[in-house]
């Protein structure tokens, strides 16, 4: 009997940059207009079929983004094998704090070593593209950031209008294959 593969994936990024509306499009294909703060940390699952044809189960936990649980944030980070940076498109300080917090944090308890390979895969998703009108942050400076944390590319995506988000989560699932 095959071993079904299971991988955490946390999501990290500002309040209100729609990391929960993310993950409700993805695994309910449904968005809700109403925002509702994540608490500490809510979990969330669904299966993905890969291009290569391979199957896994993401373990998608969606961290509270506030000041409050930065404290216990660690506690989440633990095992997991995929991260997932969102800012909102919207914001131009929500890009600036991937980098610190976001990207520090992760790496303090979960980067890399120069024993091993990348300790965990990460991905950056500009959410919000569907307010094109109030956009202050061009996708040239996600690439770049992208780039600069290593991490396995940038998505623009909009939760509301289901555009990339499939695409988001499956890139960053295959990329754990790619680094074995």
């Amino acid at each position: 009997m095959k071993q079904k593969l299971v991988l955490k994936l946390v999501l990290l990024g500002d309040p209100g940059v729609g990391k929960t509306s993310l993950i409700s499009q993805f695994v309910h294909a449904r968005f809700r207009h109403s925002y509702q703060l994540t608490v500490g940390l809510d979990i969330s699952s669904k299966q993905v079929q890969l291009d290569d044809g391979r199957t896994v189960t993401l373990s998608i936990n969606d961290i509270g983004g506030q000041a409050r649980f930065a404290a216990i944030r660690h506690m989440f980070f633990k095992g997991a094998h995929l991260a997932m940076f969102v800012y909102d498109v919207t914001r131009a300080e929500t890009l600036d704090n991937i980098k610190d917090p976001w990207f520090k944090e992760l790496m303090e308890f979960c980067g890399r070593s120069s024993k091993t390979k990348a300790a965990i895969q990460t991905i950056l998703v500009g959410n919000k593209t569907d307010l094109e009108d109030y956009r202050m942050i061009e996708e040239e400076e996600g690439i770049q950031l992208a780039k600069e944390i290593n991490a396995k590319g940038h998505i623009s995506a909009s939760a509301k209008e289901n555009i990339q988000v499939d695409e988001a989560f499956k890139t960053l699932a295959q990329s754990f294959f790619d680094e074995i």
